[in-house]
């Protein structure tokens, strides 16, 4: 027989998973607690501004392509619309958001002041959701705030456990970050559509904010946030006035394909769109290829 092995990787998962469990006082405490200590969230105030941080991305695992052989079966076509003008995503765009940003903590000193470094993961937090779609295949919820938090990555595998005790305690203390925090009416109609679609986790304890990692938002972030939408609507505008769009937009394969998507789908890309443009100001450089 051939040798067996255990990876080091491994055994944390198959300590929630098999050892913990035999442990019912400690099964329930545990695992909050370490995803309260080890978890990222982006702060209310970003949630009210903009719900949806990149209201025209997908997720689409297979738009990397495939390779057999050294041979290339399927092309790489990351950053490619998809046949509604969504950008199909691998997750790039999402885990690279907050970089940027600082992390406050009140609670946990070994985080505060820090940025993310490696090994840290951005996790959707409802996978399976009302409407039998993945939530990452759903602009709705691909990047809804409360779908999101930055995890450890062994953490993250272990969140992926369908109504497992981890997954079951982000969607509890998410619910209890976001879900009553007040909204502008625009931003409200935008986040209930997106609520509307995520099964409540059932009972859930308030959490007061002092507990949570925070990102900490900056004027910058939110002004880059809010530019990259403006410069997608204005590159809709434009192919719908036979124009071309924007250098601005980027990456070039998505501004490149744009144009060929079938325009009755592109109107309703921007229309919705604009529900999440409305009342910003940001400037858009019209400088064409």
């Amino acid at each position: 027989m051939g040798r067996k092995e255990i990876h080091g990787d491994d055994l944390l998962y198959r300590f929630f998973n098999h050892v913990l469990p035999s442990e019912p006082e400690l099964f329930e405490r545990i695992p909050r607690l370490l995803i309260l200590s080890m978890s990222v969230w982006f702060p209310k105030s970003v949630y009210q501004e903009m719900p949806i941080l990149l209201p025209w991305v997908v997720r689409d695992p297979t738009c990397r392509g495939k390779r057999s052989k050294g041979r290339v079966v399927e092309p790489d076509q990351w950053g490619a619309p998809n046949s509604s003008g969504f950008l199909r995503d691998d997750n790039s765009l999402v885990k690279g958001i907050p970089r940027s940003l600082s992390i406050s903590s009140s609670s946990y000193s070994f985080v505060n002041g820090k940025s993310l470094g490696s090994e840290f993961v951005a996790s959707h937090i409802w996978r399976q959701n009302k409407s039998g779609v993945l939530a990452s295949r759903l602009p709705e919820l691909n990047t809804f705030v409360p779908n999101l938090v930055w995890l450890p990555s062994q953490v993250a595998k272990l969140s992926d456990r369908e109504d497992g005790v981890f997954q079951n305690a982000l969607k509890e203390i998410s619910w209890s970050i976001y879900r009553e925090v007040p909204l502008s009416s625009r931003s409200r109609s935008i986040a209930e559509k997106s609520w509307g679609l995520l099964p409540s986790p059932g009972t859930v304890r308030t959490l007061i904010d002092s507990e949570i990692n925070w990102f900490v938002s900056t004027p910058r972030f939110m002004k880059t946030r809010k530019s990259k939408l403006a410069t997608v609507i204005s590159a809709l505008d434009r192919i719908s006035n036979g124009q071309n769009a924007p250098l601005s937009l980027q990456p070039s394969r998505y501004r490149d394909a744009l144009p060929q998507v079938d325009a009755t789908k592109l109107m309703k890309l921007r229309a919705d769109l604009r529900l999440h443009d409305q009342g910003l100001t940001i400037e858009v450089d019209h400088g064409n290829p």
